[in-house]
Order: structure tokens, then C-alpha cells, then sequence
């Protein structure tokens, strides 16, 4: 094909982009969706129900912003009250809530679940709306920084970085492995590298319990 055949190729194909009857409908088709919410990256802007408490919420902001006409970006509104992911079991689960700040993914529900927010229950829609903003829920953990507390699975072991304290509530522990510490241990109020033997009498005699 000439370049004088393609520069009339492209005018027809320009020119059939806004004529016939078929592109009208194709363009109310593509109105419709662009108003169908699905999936976005979002960031977390307010946090509530944190800690040992069932699942809560969060508001967050959506990152990809939209553009006007003239090309000039406008900022997304607030998406509030999404429900937001736990990895839980029954009664079991691991606990890392949501802090102002972080990145996530917001997906959009089919349905209106402002009922079934409430309930935490099986129940009808909340109306006929349909792939809407206000139906969404929180999945966290993209796009953001490196962890200054954290559980990581090297493959060759497990490791555990914590600022604070690290705490353990059980009926019982098992360790079956040897134990070192760069600290010391104590088994209620004995130290095991401060504690004293007394009755020590030179010997082939055996101590007393520490104390």
C-alpha cells in the first residue's frame, strides 16, 4: 500500500470513528462502563476498629486520578467504609490492621453490600445500585516500603523482627531444637546467668536449688 493509499485508509477509518449508526451505541456502551467500578489502587486515608477486635474499616482515596477534557488531572473522592481483609480462620488469625499511609487494592462488589456490612449476616441488597464505588473492599499490601517488623520465610528458616516486646501467652511451648540467647533467661524469679547456689561445700557433694 502507497503512503497516498494508507493517508486514505486512515481518513476513512478516522471518519467511520464518528459516523454510522453502529459507533453511537458503541460510545453509550463505553459511557456505561466507565461509570462500572472494578478494581483500583487506593490509599488508606483513616483506619478504624484496630487490634483485638473484630475486622473494621477503612477510607481510602483512589491513586489513579481522572482527567478532564482539557487534559488537567482531578483528584478521585474519598471511597469510605470498605471493609477491609484479615487472614482469619474461625477464631484464628493473624493480626496486621492497616495504618494511615498504606497502599492497597480496592475491588468493587456487584451488588450494594451495605446490609451485609452491618449484620456481619447473609441479607438482601441495600439497593439496585449496581458496580458501585460505594461497594468496595480493602486489600492491602502493594506498592509499599520495606517492613521494619515482620515474620519472614527465607526458605532456609523463619525470622522475627521486632522494636518492642516480643510476647508469647500459651498453655505450654515446645522447643524441639537448641535455644541461645544474647540475653538472659528467667524461670520466675531466677535468673539463669545471675542466679546463686547456696550450702556450696567443697566436694563431691551437689548443690542446693538456685535462688
Amino acid at each position: 500500500m502507497s503512503g497516498t493509499d494508507q493517508s486514505a485508509y486512515l481518513g476513512q477509518a478516522q471518519a467511520s470513528d464518528t459516523a454510522g449508526s453502529v459507533n453511537p451505541i458503541l460510545f453509550a456502551i463505553r459511557q456505561q462502563m466507565a461509570r462500572m467500578a472494578g478494581a483500583t489502587l487506593v490509599q488508606v486515608k483513616s483506619v478504624s476498629a484496630k487490634g483485638l477486635e473484630p475486622v473494621g474499616f477503612v477510607d481510602a482515596i483512589p491513586m489513579v486520578q481522572q482527567v478532564n477534557g482539557r487534559g488537567l488531572l482531578s483528584p478521585m473522592p474519598m471511597i469510605y467504609n470498605l471493609p477491609y481483609l484479615r487472614l482469619q480462620g474461625g477464631k484464628s488469625a493473624v493480626i496486621v490492621d492497616p495504618i494511615v499511609g498504606d497502599i492497597g487494592l480496592a475491588v468493587f462488589a456487584s451488588r450494594d453490600i451495605s446490609n451485609v456490612k452491618q449484620a456481619r449476616a447473609p441479607g438482601a441488597p441495600g439497593s439496585h445500585r449496581i458496580h458501585s464505588w460505594s461497594d468496595g473492599l480493602y486489600i492491602g499490601g502493594f506498592l509499599n516500603g520495606t517492613p521494619e517488623e515482620y515474620i519472614w520465610l527465607t526458605g532456609d528458616g523463619v525470622k522475627v523482627q521486632t522494636k518492642g516486646e516480643f510476647s508469647v501467652s500459651a498453655s505450654s511451648a515446645t522447643f524441639d531444637c537448641d535455644i541461645t540467647t544474647s540475653g538472659d533467661v528467667k524461670a520466675g524469679s531466677i535468673s539463669l546467668t545471675k542466679h546463686t547456689h547456696p550450702g556450696v561445700q567443697p566436694g563431691s557433694g551437689t548443690t542446693k536449688a538456685p535462688e
